[in-house]
């Protein structure tokens, strides 16, 4: 995290007098006071076995670090600095400034504390208490942390109604009925307006509340009886066990189709998550109950569990990766009707084209057993196997604003001829983030 050039300056402005005779830390010191802190570094890193434990060196090192930013790196080079010299202002000051960098506000607080226990000069301390004015704003910001976003695009969607893709295969397998019409698929271009807000309030320095709400809707321009909308909001927690992060939700939806009330989602959410080797491990457990307006035999109860895995790479282009497995089950609550058990696996990754430009990609593979009825017509139990890819990129015009052209292809394939489809879906997105 880079700190702006007011910190910066305060930070320089009770700098450490240097031997005049040390051209070396002479020429760091006026490198980092130019704001070339990678230059400074240069010059010091060679150094660092020979020098380190010198007060002025460890100084100008963690400077040029923080300056750098790398303030992970710098706090390293201003415990040494402190274990020689305790009493030192300025390289508390630094300190405090890494601390900041690194958001640890209450360790940021105490290093300035100490600073004005030593009754420095009054030009020092009105310094010290400019800093302890940013902690106190930083701490603000970390207490209360809102987002929002509002989002508007166009696209194209092949298949709106997952209709067969083949009429005539979906006839041969119901030669003892007539009267029926073949479904055939419906396209359609469409727009699409979104927006959301969500805040995260500090209760604790270990416990985070949580809430979001977000909405949105989309209307296809050749079929009207598809246009839907959707409002969904979530509360909840998550507390910092040490170990692992532990997070819990209330979720609820609410769907609308061609106007007209269509589906209520209401359940929870629990979720362990911990470090594992250089990523992030996680547990979820997820529990719904399905409503629907007037179709009230379709109702059912939707339970899952899964784990999930993700990490970011040090490597040219930045890229991340993450994975994750689940299964569960969906019960209707009328026997007659198809419940159904399910095991999918989700695999994305991200790269950094460009530092404005990345690259996202998404595969998902669901395996379904409707096995406790079956269907109509057909007089067997529904399986599918539902397969979708899906690329996306994401070019920040600057920072509020993003342009994100989309593509997702979905097959599901299906012992039920009804079920056979195939979509695509194309769209370009402008967001803007707040």
């Amino acid at each position: 995290m880079r700190l702006n050039a007011l910190f910066l300056a305060l930070g320089m402005s009770v700098s450490m007098p240097l031997l005049a005779a040390d051209a070396v830390l002479q020429q760091a010191d006026a490198l980092i006071r130019l704001q070339a802190p990678d230059k400074a570094y240069e010059i010091l890193a060679p150094l660092e076995e020979q020098r380190s434990g010198n007060p002025e060196y460890d100084y100008l090192l963690g400077v040029a670090l923080l300056e750098k930013g790398e303030p992970q790196n710098a706090i390293f080079a201003f415990e040494r600095c402190l274990a020689v010299e305790p009493k030192n202002g300025p390289c508390r000051v630094q300190m405090a400034r890494t601390h900041l960098a690194l958001g640890e506000t209450e360790n940021a607080r105490a290093e300035l504390e100490v600073v004005n226990a030593y009754n420095p000069p009054p030009e020092v301390k009105q310094i010290v208490n400019q800093y302890l004015g940013a902690v106190d704003n930083l701490e603000k910001q970390q207490k209360r942390r809102i987002t929002a976003y509002a989002q508007a695009g166009i696209g194209y969607d092949s298949n709106i109604n997952s209709a067969p893709d083949d009429a005539n295969k979906f006839a041969s397998a119901l030669p003892q009925y007539k009267g029926f019409t073949n479904p055939t698929a419906n396209d359609s271009s469409y727009a699409s307006l979104g927006a959301g807000s969500g805040i995260v309030y500090k209760a604790t320095s270990d416990v985070n509340l949580l809430a979001d709400i977000n909405a949105q809707t989309r209307s296809f321009f050749d079929d009207h009886n598809f246009d839907y909308q959707a409002a969904d909001a979530s509360v909840g927690a998550s507390f910092n066990l040490e170990t692992f992060i532990l997070m819990t939700k209330l979720q609820g939806q609410k769907m609308w189709l061609d106007g007209k009330s269509y589906r209520d989602i209401t359940g929870g959410l629990a979720q362990v998550q911990s470090s594992l080797g250089q990523g992030q491990m996680a547990l979820f457990l997820q529990s719904n109950k399905l409503s629907y307006s007037t179709q009230s035999a379709r109702d059912a109860k939707r339970k899952n569990v899964g784990i999930a895995y993700s990490q970011a790479i040090d490597a040219q282009w930045t890229p991340s990766f993450y994975v994750s497995a689940y299964t569960g089950s969906e019960d209707v609550d009328i026997a007659v009707f198809q419940s159904q058990d399910f095991d999918g696996l989700r695999l994305g990754g991200s790269l950094t084209l460009m530092p404005n430009v990345a690259l996202n990609s998404q595969l998902s593979y669901e395996k379904r057993d409707y096995n406790k009825a079956l269907v109509p017509f057909f007089l067997i139990n529904r399986a599918d196997k539902e397969s979708s890819v899906g690329i996306n990129i994401n070019w920040k015009i600057n920072k509020n604003l993003s342009l994100q052209p989309n593509y997702t292809y979905t097959q599901n394939q299906s012992n039920i001829a009804l079920s056979d489809y195939t979509r695509h879906v194309m769209s370009v997105d402008l967001r803007f983030d707040m």
